[in-house]
C-alpha cells in the first residue's frame, strides 16, 4: 500500500471550505479536471461519479463526514485514468499555529509498480490543484 500526503495552507475560514467539501457534490465548480458530478445520496454511503472533459469516468463512495473534526473520507470504486486500486483519500482542515491548512491523504496500491513516480507526481500535483480550487471556491462563497 503506498501513502501520498499534500498538506497546503489556505486563505478561506474553515467553516467556508468545509461547507463545500462536506457536501460531496459539484466537483466541477472547483476541480477543473472535473466536467460533472453526479451524486446520489447523502453523507455516509452517498455515491459521486464525475467524468473528466475526455470522457473519462471516476465512481466513489463516501465514507465519512465528520462535521466535529471537519474530516472527509471516500473510496475510489472505478476510475479508467490511473493504473492504481483501493484508492481511499482522507481530506481534513487542521489548524497548525493560527493558519488553516488542508491536509489531503491518499493510501492506495498499484497495479504497475513501475508507474508508481508518475502516479506519485499526478496525484500530488492532483491534490495541490484540488486544494487551490476548493480555497478560490470557499472564497468566493
Amino acid at each position: 500500500m503506498k501513502q501520498l500526503s499534500v498538506k497546503q495552507a489556505v486563505r478561506s475560514s474553515p467553516e467556508n471550505i468545509w461547507n463545500i467539501l462536506r457536501t460531496g457534490a459539484d466537483l466541477d465548480k472547483w476541480l477543473p479536471f472535473i466536467a460533472t458530478c453526479q451524486l446520489a445520496g447523502a453523507g455516509a454511503g452517498a455515491i459521486r461519479v464525475c467524468t473528466t472533459p475526455d470522457g473519462k469516468t471516476l465512481k466513489e463512495t463516501i465514507l465519512l463526514i465528520d462535521d466535529k473534526n471537519k474530516i472527509f473520507k471516500y473510496r475510489i470504486d472505478e476510475q479508467d485514468m490511473m493504473p492504481l486500486k483501493n484508492y481511499i483519500g482522507t481530506v481534513s482542515l487542521v489548524n497548525t499555529m493560527g493558519k488553516i491548512e488542508v491536509h489531503w491523504n491518499a493510501s492506495f496500491d498499484m497495479v504497475m509498480e513501475e508507474a508508481y513516480p508518475q502516479v506519485e507526481q499526478g496525484l500530488t500535483d492532483m491534490l495541490k490543484m484540488a486544494i487551490s480550487g476548493l480555497d478560490s471556491a470557499a472564497d468566493n462563497n
